[in-house]
């Protein structure tokens, strides 16, 4: 990747990109105290902000991805297998140390941890693995187009 990062296109994008995500997370977030006022609990508290962050994050990294706002261009062909390695390994790490921090205060009861802990690690290995990827790709199609 350019040491200088997106250009003044990708950045504006980006940056639009960003407030409509925020935007977005922010009347998410309203409808669901809303209907959590009225009475209507589609899942307990904690979660339903957790998965409304989590959809509204993805939405925003797909987009970034598809408006080319993602990465920056490469200035030479490298081999990024090591920076796929250790993005894989620093979230399994993360994800481990949440679970440990989790079981260790009390938060929730020690049961609930152990009912979430394989899932946890699972989804968050597996986003890891999925934007390193994907990364890798968007920069291999950016350095065909450049040359």
């Amino acid at each position: 990747m350019n040491k200088k990062g997106l250009d003044e296109m990708q950045v504006q994008k980006k940056n639009s990109i960003g407030n409509q995500a925020f935007v977005m997370l922010l009347y998410l977030l309203m409808l669901d105290a809303g209907l959590y006022g009225f009475g209507f609990r589609w899942i307990s508290y904690p979660a339903n902000v957790m998965i409304i962050l989590t959809l509204t994050a993805g939405i925003y990294v797909i987009r970034l991805i598809t408006a080319n706002a993602f990465v920056g261009p490469a200035a030479k062909t490298e081999k990024p297998l090591m920076t796929v390695v250790m993005t894989m390994f620093f979230a399994a790490l993360i994800s481990a140390a949440i679970l440990v921090l989790m079981n260790n205060t009390s938060f929730s009861s020690p049961g609930q941890i152990e009912e979430i802990s394989a899932p946890l690690l699972f989804i968050t290995a597996g986003v890891a693995m999925v934007v390193a990827i994907t990364t890798l790709i968007i920069k291999r199609i950016q350095n065909r187009e450049d040359e």
